[in-house]
């Protein structure tokens, strides 16, 4: 599959806001970090958000109308394939922002050494991807009913092909030496629509909330340099 291709008919434009739940959660756990690379940036509608906060925003996205928004919104974006090497130096960012998509990568063990990579010694990663112990999910499975995973690339697919809970998503961001430093959620959602909704159910019990938000921190030794120190 052509990622570009894909991504260029799929994904035009976001479909969030800056007044999304989600994206509000977010906003505080960036603040003012400095120079930020949101991956997947699409067409800036988040970075903007980084933007307004004081700070310095680059991007990269496979959609071509995204990025050429992104760039008139002030953003420095990039194309390219997350599954490549991230076309940003060793050590260029404060903060990395992942808003949904690690759900999509397939070598997501190759992006998150790469994202190591471009962020400074003490940098951060907010990560924010679907909870697939959602409370409509954990119904959904009880009535012997898809929990809305999905199966092909068919029918309006997103595109996912990995799914997370609390414990596995901090399992592979520590195995990548990231350790998990504030978690929470956006809402709970008690129809399909989210129509009916908790934000502070979210709050008080993130893990059955939709959406899985962390932050990281960049411990001082990857993964990769630890197992080498100990083959030496």
């Amino acid at each position: 599959m052509d990622p570009y291709a894909w991504n260029t008919e799929a994904y035009d434009g976001s479909l969030c806001t800056q007044d999304d739940i989600r994206v509000k959660r977010v906003l505080p756990l960036v603040g003012n970090a400095g120079s930020i690379l949101d991956i997947g940036c699409l067409d800036g509608t988040i970075g903007t958000a980084f933007l307004d906060q004081g700070n310095k925003v680059s991007g990269i996205d496979a959609s071509n109308p995204g990025i050429t928004k992104a760039r008139e919104r002030g953003i420095d974006a990039k194309l390219g394939n997350l599954e490549e090497a991230l076309p940003f130096p060793d050590g260029a960012f404060d903060l990395v922002f992942a808003g949904e998509i690690v759900e999509h990568i397939f070598d997501i063990d190759h992006l998150l050494d790469e994202v190591f990579r471009v962020l400074k010694p003490s940098g951060h990663l907010v990560v924010t991807t679907p909870n697939l112990a959602a409370f409509g999910r954990r119904l959904l499975l009880l009535v012997n009913r898809n929990p809305n995973i999905e199966i092909s690339f068919t029918r309006g697919a997103a595109g996912h092909i990995r799914y997370f809970i609390k414990r596995t998503l901090f399992d592979l961001l520590r195995h990548h030496s990231f350790e998990p430093v504030y978690f929470t959620s956006d809402m709970v959602n008690f129809n399909r629509r989210g129509t009916i909704r908790s934000c502070w159910l979210a709050r008080a019990f993130p893990t059955f909330g939709r959406s899985l938000i962390v932050k990281a921190k960049k411990m001082r030794t990857s993964r990769m340099q630890a197992t080498a120190d100990s083959r030496a």
